[in-house]
């Protein structure tokens, strides 16, 4: 396992340990929450011009997942929207990044789009003014779910690690979702880490999946 792997582990600890032994207003909460995806992205940049097209667009929605990780970090729902709508763009940078030279496969969509309409269906009594940025978010990450699986082209470990890392993904906002709308009751510290805990390894695997082969 090489450094960078490492010191995501590591940084991806210590944010699990901020999470039990903090909450938001601490100075420790939002820098030991980004540090972990800033790595990913020091791994993609690392390779400069030698980094292929795909990996470009990747890269640049790694960035706004950290503006997205950054929002969510502040104290105060109205922070909500603005990391919404920066995680947004990263899906559809994501979707974008794992369409290259792919064929469309619509019969893989279907599981995802199902899958976001009905718990959509389920959220929406529950979401009041945020109905419509909720829909919009579920749909790019559906879009990304569907284009990874349909990214069969790449080596067969590079596709495995895109797929179950677009599964983690959409699994760590479904259970945002519930714990913000359907049980917002539960539990504060289960709910943070099962959400980072399926939320970093989907973003580890998607990048292991998009990084150059020779340095992983």
């Amino acid at each position: 396992m090489n450094l960078l792997l490492v010191l995501f582990l590591v940084f991806s600890v210590l944010h699990f340990l901020a999470i039990g032994f903090s909450n938001k207003e601490s100075l420790l909460y939002l820098p030991s929450k980004v540090v972990p995806i800033l790595l990913l992205l020091y791994g993609m940049i690392r390779h400069g011009k030698r980094l292929p097209k795909p990996g470009k667009v990747f890269t640049l929605g790694l960035v706004f997942s950290v503006f997205g990780d950054s929002f969510l970090a502040l104290p105060g729902k109205e922070y909500f929207v603005p990391g919404l709508g920066s995680f947004l763009i990263a899906q559809l940078l994501y979707a974008y990044a794992f369409s290259f030279g792919e064929s469309s496969f619509w019969k893989r969509a279907l599981p995802f789009f199902a899958f976001g309409a009905a718990y959509y269906a389920l959220l929406l009594p529950h979401l009041g003014n945020l109905s419509l940025p909720v829909f919009v978010y579920m749909t790019a990450i559906c879009l990304m779910g569907w284009r990874v699986a349909s990214a069969s082209s790449r080596p067969k470990q590079s596709f495995q690690l895109g797929l179950m890392g677009a599964i983690l993904f959409i699994l760590s906002d479904s259970i945002i979702a519930y714990s913000m709308f359907l049980a917002p009751e539960m539990n504060r510290m289960l709910a943070s880490f099962l959400i980072m805990s399926t939320y970093y390894i989907a973003q580890l695997f998607l990048f292991l999946s998009m990084e150059p082969k020779e340095s992983i």
